[in-house]
């Protein structure tokens, strides 16, 4: 079927973030393999249409009410096993993977299970839990080159991974298809006991309540040293350093925010790295936390939050 009888107008996104707050898309689509991608692209190229990509809605905050050009979101789930390595289009959800690789022995994504989104969001932002991450398990990424017209291939070495960052962060002209991981062997009983752990600390931290995950990045002791020694050195003396971050969350709770709302969103009682949508919360809402977080945060303790969510707008 021709892709443009697939485009929908006026597309209302907001079922499909975890936050359930969205905006209307221009043009709205689902691509479920690389051929569907590539022509829903040449799509909008024709119409010199902007284009934006939209995969499990679990890590963005949709800021505009309206959405110009085209949105396409990357869906279904197609992978396949052989040996150690595990080949998976972008929009298989990471979760899923992790279930699988459990299943199968195979250690590296015990910290993903329970994640929600797609394994190309996961890749795009070097996600990672419990002192893991994506960066340490990909061993080839597939991407589609806007700019090129063409599919290109990167190694691990390629992808610029950092904390929570990559090259497909950077460059929006590259859009991730296809993430091979390579896993290694291990015990069953030992990583079902570690998902087991894993599973039990998020449902335990994390609120029920729609949200978007963890607002800001943890902060890194060689960063928090450069913008306050003094602090960072106190804190290292406490111990409250792990695998070299200390979680955005603690400063919030020192100030007391927890429980802070604006309108329909409010800073969860239960992780004060969450912010979440009691209702009827707006995107404005969300913003009004976040710089209040920040502003008091800088306040008190002369330090810059970052934000892990990303802003989706138009």
């Amino acid at each position: 079927m021709p892709i443009e009888k697939s485009i929908k107008k006026n597309y209302d996104l907001t079922a499909l973030t975890t936050f359930k707050i969205g905006g209307r898309a221009d043009f709205f689509v689902i691509a479920k393999n690389k051929q569907e991608l590539i022509e829903a692209i040449s799509w909008a190229k024709i119409k010199k249409l902007p284009i934006r990509f939209f995969a499990g809605g679990s890590n963005i905050l949709i800021t505009k009410k309206k959405i110009r050009g085209l949105v396409i979101k990357i869906s279904g789930e197609e992978y396949s096993v052989k040996g150690d390595i595990i080949s998976a289009w972008a929009g298989t959800g990471l979760s899923k993977l992790a279930g699988i690789a459990v299943g199968l022995g195979l250690s590296g994504l015990e910290w993903a299970l329970g994640i929600p989104g797609s394994v190309g969001g996961a890749v795009r932002g070097n996600a990672g839990a419990y002192g893991s991450d994506m960066s340490k398990q990909v061993a080839e990424v597939e991407a589609y080159d806007i700019s090129k017209g063409r599919l290109v291939k990167f190694k691990n070495c390629g992808c610029g991974f950092s904390y929570r960052h990559s090259i497909f962060k950077q460059n929006r002209n590259l859009f991730i298809v296809n993430v091979k991981l390579k896993l290694s062997r291990g015990q069953t009983a030992g990583i079902k006991n570690l998902v087991k752990n894993n599973l039990f600390n998020r449902r335990r931290t994390n609120p029920q309540k729609p949200s978007a995950g963890c607002i800001f990045k943890n902060l890194e002791y060689t960063k928090l040293i450069k913008e306050n020694r003094q602090l960072a050195e106190d804190l290292a003396v406490k111990g409250l350093f792990k695998g070299g971050k200390i979680g955005a969350g603690y400063f919030i709770d020192q100030l007391g925010l927890k429980g802070r709302a604006r309108g329909g969103a409010k800073i969860s009682e239960r992780h004060a790295n969450f912010i979440v949508n009691t209702g009827k919360a707006s995107a404005e809402d969300i913003i009004d936390l976040i710089n209040l977080i920040k502003k008091k945060v800088n306040s008190q303790y002369k330090i810059n939050l970052e934000e892990e969510i990303e802003y989706f707008a138009s």
